[in-house]
């Protein structure tokens, strides 16, 4: 009987382990790295446009986080991702909203490029 083999396979599905969460944030690791890699491949730093957001940047002091995000991409319990989720949007507000720095004119139009 085939429902059987069914009902075997779904027994324990409902517990999420220690192992299965650190699977999870192995997949989710391995997610920003990917996504990291590729940013790197397509990017050309000799781009004045680049360039130029970098500038900013460094003009307006916004700085990347002392730690990656890593966002929960891989499958958990649905609680659980809504509970991940909700914590890396949290701190992507905060870190989205850094302390505006007050910049001169001539910082300004150096930034513009003029």
């Amino acid at each position: 009987m085939w429902w059987v083999d069914l009902t075997i396979l779904a027994e324990g599905l409902d517990e999420w382990t220690p192992t299965d969460e650190n699977i999870a944030r192995l997949v989710d690791r391995e997610d920003y790295w990917l996504n990291s890699e590729y940013r790197s491949w397509i990017t050309d730093p000799d781009d004045p446009e680049v360039q130029a957001e970098k500038t900013r940047q460094k003009l307006l002091g916004v700085k990347p986080p002392e730690q990656p995000m890593l966002w929960p991409v891989a499958v958990r319990p649905p609680a659980l991702q809504q509970q991940l989720v909700q914590a890396v949007t949290q701190a992507a507000e905060k870190i989205a909203a850094p302390p505006r720095k007050k910049i001169t004119i001539t910082e300004f139009l150096r930034m513009r490029g003029n």
